[in-house]
């Protein structure tokens, strides 16, 4: 008997220690993933030319904890268009987000807001404008260098398209003035004619900024050719 009991804690030893490894690997890639860097990649052409479709990025996830972000910064944030949880709602137990049980299929999913790239136009306090494409801030025209219009087309103010909160804000090419409000920022991609950006969901809160994007390490055509000119470079 003595000998059974000492097989059994043993085993039983053994378990803690991978459940215990398991764990503390859980959390470390966690706390990488959450606080540090994070791998994405680039799905639509909204920061053409400056990202193109098919860059895989290393995001720095650490800069904005000791700073805040600045006009022209490249950010990347949580998609404020995205569900906060899994839907539909019913189907899903929240176990410690952003993990949660699906009911349905009976395992573990993980669900957070997709991160997105865009590009701080306006800052906390701007007076901000679009007319026919042009930005301007507090009253002066604003251009970076980084922009780019595809569509000659340009949409007047009464053809809505914009709409925050359920009020009309204007068109893609015309809209404000409008003030950004504290601990927000106007955010616009730079392949102007091809983002859902702020003029179409409105401010972004700080809180919703996850980090910027540091350096493409592959880039791969939709083609499946690698551009190898792009591979480790940084980004501006």
């Amino acid at each position: 008997m003595a000998k059974k009991e000492k097989v059994i804690k043993i085993r039983k030893g053994r378990i803690q220690d991978w459940t215990e490894a398991i764990l503390w690997a859980f959390v470390v890639a966690m706390i990488i993933r959450n606080y540090t860097f994070q791998n994405f990649k680039i799905p639509s052409s909204s920061m053409e030319r400056t990202l193109l479709v098919g860059d895989f990025l290393v995001a720095n996830k650490m800069k904005y904890f000791f700073t805040d972000p600045k006009r022209g910064d490249i950010v990347t944030f949580r998609n404020p268009d995205d569900p906060l949880e899994p839907e539909p709602r019913d189907r899903f137990v929240r176990i410690i987000a952003p993990i949660y049980w699906n009911k349905d299929r009976h395992n573990f999913t993980w669900h957070e807001k997709k991160n997105v790239v865009k590009r701080v136009i306006g800052m906390p306090g701007d007076t901000l404008e679009i007319r026919n494409k042009i930005v301007y801030i507090n009253g002066e025209r604003f251009i970076h260098g980084a922009e780019q219009f595809v569509d000659q087309r340009i949409f007047p103010r009464e053809l809505i398209q914009c709409v925050w909160n359920g009020v009309p804000m204007g068109s893609r090419d015309n809209i404000g003035p409008v003030v950004v409000p504290e601990y927000h920022y106007f955010v616009l991609g730079d392949n102007r004619d091809m983002s859902l950006d702020s003029r179409f969901w409105g401010f972004l809160s700080r809180a919703d900024i996850t980090g910027t994007p540091a350096m493409i390490f592959l880039s791969r055509a939709e083609t499946g050719q690698i551009r190898w000119n792009r591979m480790f470079t940084l980004i501006k």
